[in-house]
């Protein structure tokens, strides 16, 4: 299965704080979910004022293991930690248009094939950080840097 290998920038400039993610490549799984790209300002929203959403620093590099790329300036990523399980889970999100966001990848691998059998388990954890933001115990957005 194809891994998307995503390096954000840690919270100071350069190589030493970077933080290194893997994504299970949703294409290898399903058909990708396209979602409309409002999503990332309702999540933004909705934890406003809330101590555990945070903005992350920009996408370094997005690479396949098996050698291709996304530009990361069209890339945007969701990371959450739910309150009740503790499960954490991510989500890779591509600026399809001016209007989508394709899921690229999936974290961890169980939650990519949960969601490769029943997609709504994806739309749901979009809801739920829009509509119940204390569900989570953190959650952290990065944006493309076409943000709005």
């Amino acid at each position: 299965m194809t891994q998307w290998k995503v390096l954000l920038e840690g919270a100071e400039s350069g190589t030493h704080d970077d933080i290194a993610l893997s994504f299970q490549d949703t294409k290898e799984l399903m058909e990708p979910l396209v979602v409309e790209r409002y999503i990332l300002e309702e999540i933004s929203k909705a934890g406003k004022g809330k101590n555990h959403y945070s903005e992350l620093p920009n996408v370094k590099e997005v690479t396949s293991d098996k050698g291709g790329s996304i530009p990361i300036g069209k890339t945007a990523v969701i990371l959450s930690t739910l309150k009740e399980t503790k499960n954490k889970i991510g989500i890779l999100l591509f600026l399809k248009d001016e209007f989508n966001l394709e899921v690229r990848g999936l974290r961890p691998n169980n939650f990519a094939k949960e969601a490769a059998q029943d997609n709504t388990k994806i739309t749901a954890l979009l809801t739920k950080l829009t509509k119940e933001p204390d569900a989570f115990e953190d959650v952290n957005i990065v944006y493309p840097e076409d943000r709005f």
